[in-house]
């Protein structure tokens, strides 16, 4: 069983609308955290709570490390995000 916590990290998202931003930009989002959450937890979990416009690779049954469509930059460092545990702000 996942403990629960009220801990929270800031998960900061490069953003960019052409037809409304004239370059891009970070928006920064609260979500809760929780041990072992990947950064595909916490992406989920913005899209689904907080910003539905928010595009990335979305998942079905990943956490394979097989297919590396979800390969991505966090805290300059590459890694995929269905894999990447996160333990604080991203």
């Amino acid at each position: 069983m996942t403990k629960v916590t009220s801990r929270t990290i800031k998960v900061k998202v490069s953003r960019f609308d052409p037809s409304k931003d004239a370059s891009p930009h970070y928006q920064t989002y609260e979500v809760p955290w929780s041990p072992r959450m990947t950064i595909m937890d916490a992406l989920d979990y913005i899209y689904e709570n907080l910003d539905p416009s928010l595009a990335y690779h979305s998942h079905t049954s990943c956490h394979r490390r097989a297919c590396t469509r979800c390969n991505l930059t966090v805290n300059s460092k590459p890694g995929l995000s269905c894999h990447t545990e996160v333990s604080g702000d991203i």
